[in-house]
């Protein structure tokens, strides 16, 4: 027999190897899925069940010999046999060129016994934890101290219930002598302050203890103040200087132990009883509270306790409020009152504030004691410059507190913006009280320019110094509106000197105030600081236009020909400053020459739309002619300039 070097029948005999062993590889592993298939199926049938054998669906074909190759490793069954051609001879390699025949994949043939399922087997539910029974809860309670401190703070109340009830109704019912009442509430009130002090001596029976010298200091200021407003056996300085002294020496302890439980249960039953022992809301009980609140002063220093603060702050705030809205006492105490109890709740936050976690809500309740103010204000009778005098003070006292606490350890940010929030709002009500509804404008717009120049020095309170800003011009331009400023635009006559006056000082004070803010917030937000001077050059030719019509109204005393005039100098004040905005951007660079070249041409568009959409209907005579020829030469002048700026920066050929 002869060789066939051909290389194509060489690659060809190499294929039907190559074939014939992937044919193998298949069944093999057709095999081996059965055989795991049916291994799966007896585990899962009963051991002890006979099992018929698995009749083979469909005609089988019958067995055909097949001739053995030789063996392969790891090859366990041949069932396709190799392909006979012709013997290969080996060639030398050489740069030949011949083409590879390619061979279509073949499928594998199907499963003989299908895809095998398998059921997931559920898993047990963990078992469920029976809930501890009520004689358990109490149980724990008792032992981390709940059920203690909670049978203390009932046994605090119900034993003050019992001296108030010595000292008040005892007294109505002439059951004892007043000197039994009295001495025997301070005997036994410093009683409780010694076995206080005595127990407490042991850390683990401190709480015991917190509820004895509580009860004992509540029940002497409410003797002290029993004293005073029921027999009248003290004076009032004097019970004031002895409440100070038994607030703040009486509640040493409860620095001492760090226990802010101590001193609210002497606030709240305080804040609860005062008023009773005392026979109602009066001056002394709304000095005692202050008195006391001042005297307990020391003790947060350096403490967390907020909860201490909000209590001390509604017992100072709550009988004044009720005092004004009586209206029994002099305004002129209650203005002092107010404002102390403003100043006291502000230095109290101050020196808590660097040491709590609530900073929000020293702010919050220290604003909450500035409620009186207001009320006050509204029923003073000295007067309107009175009335905003205490208001005005109010506000000073929370400008400085926002602005004077700057630093690295001082108060948070969030409490020094909600102090400058209150000032700006009790500012804006004291511009309601001093000024009436035709000058209120004044008063709004004054303020945004003084807070918009402030803002440049309010270091990280400048973006809300800028929004305080922000909301007073707008209060003013409405206003302005309100008070004539519509009308004066629109029709002429029928307003007074004095209302065109009070446009025309709003309207110089308006384009300040919009100058200013313009440039202050344009400074804050750089990528839209060609958005708003847009913004604020519109409102400065709304503003330019009352300023010319007031002028004209005021010079010709609203007349028709005065309203006339007065629009011509708007219109060409309004080309003039366009004019004046497009020559300067010739001369700059970059974004400031964008900015200003986009002002200028908006201020254009919007002269050119006044021109047409008002001033040809409105105007007459000669002053509908000086009015087109002027923006007519502008234009003119503009184009001039800048086709010869474009054409001189043409490249020479």
């Amino acid at each position: 027999m002869t060789n066939n070097n051909d290389p194509a029948v060489a690659a060809a005999r190499l294929g039907d190897e190559l074939k014939s062993i992937a044919g193998r590889m298949s069944a093999v592993s057709a095999d081996f899925e059965a055989f795991t298939a049916a291994l799966a199926r007896e585990s899962e049938t009963p051991q002890d069940a006979d099992v018929p054998p698995v009749a083979a669906t469909g005609p089988q074909p019958a067995p055909q010999p097949q001739p053995q190759p030789e063996p392969q490793p790891q090859l366990q069954y041949a069932t396709v046999p190799p392909t006979v051609g012709t013997p290969f001879t080996r060639q030398p390699f050489g740069p030949q060129s011949y083409s590879v025949p390619s061979y279509a994949p073949q499928p594998y043939p199907p499963h003989p016994y299908g895809s095998p399922s398998y059921a997931p087997r559920p898993f047990p539910a963990p078992p469920a934890t029976p809930a501890p029974s009520l004689g358990k809860r109490l149980s724990d309670a008792a032992e981390r101290g709940l059920v203690g401190r909670v049978l203390a703070a009932v046994g605090v109340a119900i034993t003050l219930i019992g001296i108030v009830l010595l000292l008040v109704l005892a007294a109505q019912a002439g059951l004892l002598r007043p000197e039994l009442r009295v001495a025997g509430g301070a005997v036994f009130a410093a009683a409780l302050v010694a076995v206080g002090w005595r127990v407490g001596r042991r850390p683990e029976k401190r709480p015991g203890a917190v509820a004895l010298i509580a009860t004992g200091v509540a029940a002497a200021l409410l003797d002290v103040l029993a004293a005073t407003a029921i027999y009248g056996w003290l004076p009032e300085s004097a019970a004031l200087v002895a409440g100070a002294l038994i607030g703040g020496g009486g509640l040493w302890s409860a620095h001492r132990w760090n226990s802010q439980a101590l001193a609210l249960m002497v606030s709240v039953p305080l804040l609860v009883f005062a008023p009773v022992v005392a026979g109602g809301v009066d001056e002394l009980l709304v000095c005692f509270m202050l008195t006391y609140a001042a005297a307990t002063l020391w003790l947060q220093a350096g403490r967390d306790w907020t909860s201490l603060f909000v209590v001390n702050t509604v017992a100072t705030t709550l009988p004044m409020t009720v005092f004004v809205v009586i209206g029994d006492g002099p305004a002129w105490f209650l203005a002092v009152t107010a404002l102390t109890g403003l100043a006291l709740a502000l230095c109290s936050a101050i020196m808590l504030a660097p040491a709590s976690s609530r900073a929000a809500v020293l702010g919050l309740t220290s604003v909450a004691a500035a409620i009186p103010l207001p009320m006050i204000a509204g029923q003073w009778t000295a007067g309107a410059g009175s009335s905003t005098a205490v208001i005005g003070l109010g506000a000073v006292l929370f400008v400085v507190a926002a602005v004077a606490t700057r630093g690295p350890a001082s108060v948070p940010f969030v409490c020094r913006v909600v102090w400058l929030a209150a000032g700006a709002v009790l500012i804006s009500m004291a511009l309601g009280v001093a000024l009436d509804a035709s000058t209120i404008s004044l008063g709004f717009l004054a303020g945004a320019v003084i807070m918009g120049l402030a803002a440049r020095w309010a270091d990280d309170l400048r973006g809300a110094v800028r929004i305080a800003a922000t909301v007073f011009a707008g209060l003013g331009l409405s206003s302005l509106l309100e008070t004539g400023g519509a009308q004066q635009l629109l029709y002429p006559g029928g307003l007074s000197d004095s209302v065109h006056a009070t446009l025309l000082v709003g309207s110089l004070l308006g384009l300040a105030a919009t100058m200013v803010l313009a440039r202050e917030w344009g400074t804050a937000a750089p990528s839209r600081a060609q958005q708003i001077w847009l913004i604020g050059g519109l409102i400065g030719l709304w503003l330019t236009t009352e300023l010319c019509v007031g002028v004209a109204g005021v010079a010709t005393g609203g007349s028709a020909t005065g309203f006339r005039a007065g629009h011509l100098a708007a219109t060409l004040v309004w080309f003039g400053s366009a004019a004046a905005a497009l020559m300067w951007a010739r001369r700059l660079q970059g974004a400031s020459r964008t900015l200003t070249l986009a002002t200028g041409l908006s201020v254009i568009a919007a002269a050119v739309a006044k021109l047409f959409l008002f001033d040809l209907a409105a105007l007459d005579g000669m002053f509908r002619v000086i009015a087109f020829i002027v923006a007519g030469l502008v234009l003119l002048s503009l184009g001039v300039a800048y086709a010869q700026r474009f054409t001189s920066e043409e490249p020479a050929h």
